[in-house]
C-alpha cells in the first residue's frame, strides 16, 4: 500500500470525528482512536463495534467507512453520515440478539 499523506491521514481523522458526532447524537457512547482513523462503539453484549475510514482502491481511492474486519458501509462524507449510523445501529441490534 502507498504511503499515505498528511491531507489524507487528517482528511480520515475529520471523518471519523464527524460520524462520531453523529452517533453520539443518537445517544450512542463513542470511543475515538487518535492514533488510527477508527471509532468504537461499545456493545451491550459482546464486541464494540469498531468502524474505519480508509481509502477504498475500487472506488479510486475516495474515503469509506467500513467495519473492521471488512465490510464496506458507505462514502465517508455527510451526505451518507446518516446511512453509517444505521448501519452500526444494525450491527449493534443483531449482536444484542445474538
Amino acid at each position: 500500500m502507498a504511503t499515505e499523506t498528511t491531507e489524507v491521514t487528517e482528511a480520515r481523522r475529520l471523518r471519523v470525528w464527524a460520524l462520531a458526532r453523529a452517533l453520539k447524537s443518537h445517544g450512542y457512547a463513542v470511543e475515538v482512536a487518535e492514533s488510527d482513523p477508527l471509532l468504537a462503539v461499545p456493545a451491550a453484549f459482546g464486541s464494540p463495534v469498531v468502524v474505519r475510514c480508509d481509502q477504498r482502491a475500487v472506488c479510486g481511492g475516495e474515503l469509506w467507512f467500513a467495519f473492521s474486519g471488512g465490510g464496506a458501509i458507505a462514502p465517508a462524507d455527510d451526505a451518507h453520515l446518516p446511512d453509517v449510523v444505521v448501519a452500526v445501529k444494525g450491527k449493534l441490534a443483531a449482536q444484542a440478539d445474538g
